[in-house]
C-alpha cells in the first residue's frame, strides 16, 4: 500500500520545479513575491511545496557550514543567512472576519519560536521578543474585545507601557495600539506593515516564506480572507508567499465575494484579473506525460515490493538520472541495470498493468496512487480467498472502466453479462470489430459500446475473450452497487463550479457566464457536472435550476454531440415528469445528430413537453 499524503520523496521529477522556485526566492531582487503553485486536485502541489521547503533548509545548512569555515579563518564575523519558513494550514481559519488576523498571528508565532530556538543567532533577543509581543497585542485587540475577553493569566505576559518605552521607535508602537482602540483598521494595517518590515530587517532574515496549502478545500469566504491576508503582506520586503491551489476554485471564490457583472465585450474575467494582481508568479504544474506516468508507477511498485535499503538505492539512481534527462522514462530495464542482486519478480508481475493505466486514467498522481491501492487490496483479497488465477492486467482493465465518471455503469453491465454466461462474456468478434472503421456490428454490444472510448477499451490488451471473470467480479464486489455515493465520483472543484452555475438565477446571467465556467472544465469535469445535474433531476425532474443550465448551454458545451453524456443525464429520471420549459434543450439535442435524435425519441415524455417540443420545432 502507498500513503496518500504529500512527501519529500520525489518520484515525479518535481525537484526541478522546487529548484527553480528556490532560485527565485533566494534572489533578493525578486522579493517580495507571491507565487501561486497551481494544479488540479492530486497533481502534487503539496509535495512540491515540501520539496521546496527541504531545498531551502539544505541551502540554509550549507550556508551555515560555509559560515563556520569562514569564522575559523576570521573572514566573517556576521551570522550566516537565515530563512524563516512558515506553514499556514488553511483548515485553521476560524471565520472569514478573522482569517487574515489568524494568519498574521501564525507568522508572529513562527518568528517568536524561531528566536527562542536560535538565540545564539540573534543579537537583541529581548528587544525582538518584546516587539513581536507588542504586534501580537495589536492583532489580539483588533480581533477581540480586549478588556472583556483577555484572560488574566495572559495579561501578565503582555508587554507593559514600560516595556514599550524601551522599544526602538516606541511612538509608532503606541500609535499602533491607539489606532486599534479607535477602530482605525486601515491605519493599523499600514502601521503594522511598517513595523513588521522593520522587525524582519533588524532580525537579519534573508527571507520569510509563508506556505499556504489546501485553499481549494476551503469555504469561499475563508479563501477570500486568506487572499486578503496575503494582499496585506504582498509588498513587505523580504517576504514570499507560496500558495498551493486550483486557480479555478480561487476564481470561483472571488466571483462569489465580489459579484462583478461581466460584459460580453470583456476579453478577460475580472476575477482572473484580481488573481493576477495578487499572484505575481503563477506556476502551473503540468500533467504527467506517458513516460512520467510509467516511471512513477514503476517506482511505486518498487517501493512497495522491495525493502527500504533497495528502494533508497533505486530512488537515488533515479534522481541522478533526472538531473541529466528530464524527458525519458526510467523503466524497469534502467532500474535492473543500475542495481544488482535484487529480485524484481513481484514488480515485473504487475508491470503489464502500466499500459492500461496510462491509456485510461488521467495521469493525476493522487488518482494513480489510489487506483494502485485499490488494485493492491483486491489482489490481496484474491490471494486470501485462494484465487490463484487472478491476473493483475485483467483486473486493471475492468477497474479502469469502473473509475470512469461517464462509463462506470458499464462495469455493472459487464457483471450482469458474465453472470448470465457462467463467468464468460459473450464477446464473439466484438473486440476485433472495435478495431475496424465500421465499428461494432454485434447487436448485443452495438448500442451501448460504440463510443470511441469504449471501442478503445474493448480492443485493448489483454483480451477478455474466453476469460472467466467470476473471481474478478467477486474481489471487486464492493464496486457492484446500483447507486454509488455521489461524493466518490465528483471532485471538490467540479462541485464548486456546479454550485456557481446553480447560483446564477437570472437567465441572461446564466447565458453570459455559463460558457466561461464550462470552458474552464476538462472533459471529465463536464461529465461530473452532468452527473450532478442528473442527481438533482432524479429528485425533481422539473428542477428550474437544472433546466435553466441546460437551456442556456446554447453551444452544447456540456453534452457536445456525445450520446453517452445524454444517457448519463437522463439515467433513472422520470422523464415523463419533465417540465415543458425543457423544450429548448430537447429541440437543440434533436438537431445535433440522428443518433441523439433517435435516443430522444425513445425517452417517455408527458403530453405537455411533447406539445412544447412540436411547437418549438415548427418555429
Amino acid at each position: 500500500m502507498w500513503s496518500d499524503n504529500e512527501t519529500t520523496q520525489d518520484l515525479l521529477g518535481y525537484q526541478v520545479h522546487a529548484d527553480l522556485l528556490k532560485k527565485i526566492i533566494l534572489n533578493d531582487a525578486m522579493l517580495p513575491i507571491s507565487i501561486g503553485v497551481f494544479g488540479n486536485w492530486g497533481s502534487g502541489k503539496s509535495s512540491l511545496m515540501l520539496l521546496l521547503q527541504q531545498s531551502l533548509r539544505e541551502w540554509e545548512n550549507s550556508q551555515q557550514k560555509e559560515h563556520e569555515k569562514s569564522k575559523q579563518t576570521k573572514q566573517n564575523e556576521h551570522h550566516s543567512p537565515i530563512i524563516l519558513q512558515v506553514c499556514f494550514n488553511s483548515w485553521q481559519f476560524e471565520s472569514y472576519d478573522s482569517t487574515k488576523l489568524t494568519m498574521i498571528e501564525s507568522i508572529l508565532e513562527a518568528l517568536d519560536k524561531d528566536i527562542n530556538e536560535r538565540k545564539d543567532v540573534f543579537e537583541r533577543v529581548d528587544d525582538f521578543l518584546a516587539r513581536i509581543n507588542f504586534l501580537k497585542v495589536g492583532v489580539f485587540i483588533l480581533k477581540k474585545a480586549y478588556e472583556n475577553l483577555t484572560p488574566d493569566w495572559l495579561k501578565k505576559w503582555l508587554p507593559t507601557k514600560e516595556d514599550v518605552d524601551n522599544i526602538i521607535g516606541k511612538d509608532k508602537y503606541n500609535n499602533l495600539l491607539e489606532d486599534v482602540t479607535k477602530g482605525n483598521t486601515s491605519k493599523f494595517i499600514a502601521t503594522f506593515r511598517e513595523l513588521f518590515e522593520e522587525l524582519v530587517e533588524d532580525m537579519g532574515y534573508k527571507a520569510v516564506i509563508v506556505y499556504i496549502d489546501d485553499l481549494d478545500r476551503c469555504d469561499p469566504k475563508r479563501i477570500i480572507g486568506c487572499l486578503e491576508a496575503v494582499k496585506l503582506f504582498v509588498n513587505v520586503k523580504k517576504t514570499a508567499f507560496v500558495i498551493g491551489a486550483d486557480e479555478r476554485i480561487i476564481e470561483y471564490a472571488i466571483s462569489q465575494h465580489y459579484p462583478i457583472q461581466m460584459k460580453k465585450e470583456d476579453i478577460s474575467s475580472p476575477f482572473s484579473d484580481y488573481l493576477e494582481k495578487l499572484i505575481q508568479l503563477p506556476y502551473k504544474l503540468p500533467r504527467l506525460s506517458d513516460n512520467e506516468q510509467e516511471t512513477y508507477i514503476t517506482l511505486l511498485l518498487c517501493k512497495n515490493h522491495l525493502n527500504k535499503f533497495q528502494f533508497d538505492e533505486i530512488h537515488q539512481k533515479y534522481l541522478d538520472f533526472r538531473k541529466t534527462d528530464k524527458h525519458s522514462k526510467y523503466n524497469i530495464d534502467d532500474i535492473k541495470s543500475s542495481i544488482e542482486n535484487v529480485n524484481f519478480q513481484d514488480v515485473e508481475y504487475r508491470l503489464p498493468t502500466v499500459p492500461l493505466i496510462k491509456q485510461f486514467l488521467n495521469g493525476n498522481p493522487r488518482q494513480l496512487k489510489r487506483f494502485l491501492n485499490t488494485l493492491y487490496v483486491r489482489q490481496e483479497l484474491a490471494e486470501v480467498a485462494g484465487f490463484t488465477d487472478i491476473r493483475p492486467e485483467v483486473l486493471t482493465k475492468l477497474m479502469v472502466l469502473e473509475y470512469n465518471t461517464l462509463y462506470n455503469s458499464r462495469f455493472e453491465e459487464l457483471y450482469k453479462l458474465q453472470n448470465a454466461n457462467r463467468g464468460v462474456l459473450p464477446l464473439g468478434d466484438v473486440e476485433q470489430e472495435a478495431k475496424t472503421e465500421n465499428g461494432i456490428q454485434n447487436p448485443q454490444w452495438k448500442d451501448n459500446w460504440s463510443s470511441d472510448y469504449l471501442k478503445q477499451w474493448l480492443s485493448s490488451e489483454p483480451s477478455l475473450k474466453n476469460v472467466n471473470l467470476q473471481n474478478y467480479f467477486w474481489v471487486a464486489r464492493d464496486a457492484l452497487k446500483n447507486e454509488k455515493p455521489i461524493a466518490s465520483l465528483i471532485t471538490n472543484k467540479a462541485m464548486l463550479l456546479f454550485r456557481r452555475l446553480c447560483s446564477l438565477q437570472i437567465n441572461q446571467m446564466m447565458k453570459r457566464e455559463l460558457p466561461e465556467i464550462i470552458n474552464a472544465c476538462e472533459d471529465s469535469e463536464k461529465e461530473m457536472i452532468i452527473r450532478l445535474i442528473n442527481e438533482k433531476l432524479r429528485q425533481d425532474p422539473k428542477s428550474e435550476t437544472c433546466w435553466m443550465i441546460l437551456n442556456a448551454d446554447e453551444e452544447n458545451l456540456l453534452i457536445s454531440d456525445k450520446v453517452d453524456r445524454l444517457k448519463l443525464l437522463f439515467s433513472n429520471i422520470k422523464t415523463e415528469n419533465i417540465d415543458p420549459k425543457a423544450n429548448v434543450f430537447f429541440v437543440r439535442m434533436i438537431r445535433l445528430s440522428d443518433e441523439i435524435h433517435k435516443y430522444i425519441e425513445t425517452l417517455p415524455k408527458g403530453n405537455p413537453l411533447t406539445k412544447a417540443i412540436e411547437l418549438k420545432m415548427k418555429k
